[in-house]
C-alpha cells in the first residue's frame, strides 16, 4: 500500500489515520513500538491489530514507508550522501535504508537521484 492509499484507507479510521500523522511528524526520531501504543493508550497487541485492521500495513511498515517517502525528497532536493539522508529520516543504519528503499521503490537510492535529476534536467513536453 503506497502513501496516497494509506491515507484514503485510513481517513475513515479511527486510529489509522491518527498513527500515520503521528508517525509523520516523528520520523526522524527513534520510534518505538511501545511508546506510539502507549501514547494512544492502548496495549501493544491490540495497537498492532487496530492498525493492521485500518491501514493493512504493520507500524514498522508505516514507518519505514514514510522513512522512504521523506528520503526521497532530500534525494531529488539535495546533494547530501545517502548516508547523511539515511541518519536524517530515521533510519540507524544505510544497508537497511538501502534494502528498504530498494523493495518499496524497485531501485537503489542512487538509482532513484540519477532518475530524478535526469527527469528535471529533460522535462517532457506533455
Amino acid at each position: 500500500m503506497h502513501h496516497t492509499e494509506l491515507i484514503n484507507h485510513s481517513t475513515d479510521s479511527t486510529y489509522g489515520h491518527q498513527v500515520y500523522q503521528y508517525i509523520e511528524k516523528r520520523f526522524s526520531t527513534t520510534l518505538k513500538l511501545d511508546d506510539v501504543a502507549r501514547h494512544f493508550n492502548l496495549n501493544k497487541c491490540y495497537f498492532c491489530s487496530v492498525l493492521k485492521k485500518e491501514t493493512g500495513m504493520t507500524f514498522t511498515q508505516i514507518v519505514r514507508e514514510i522513512r522512504v517517502e521523506k528520503s526521497k525528497l532530500l534525494l531529488t532536493n539535495s546533494n547530501l550522501s545517502t548516508l547523511t539522508i539515511a541518519l536524517t529520516v530515521g533510519f540507524n543504519n544505510q544497508n537497511y535504508f538501502n534494502m528498504s528503499f530498494k523493495k518499496l521503490t524497485g531501485m537503489t537510492p542512487l538509482e532513484y537521484r540519477r532518475l530524478a535529476h535526469q527527469n528535471k534536467n529533460y522535462p517532457s513536453n506533455g
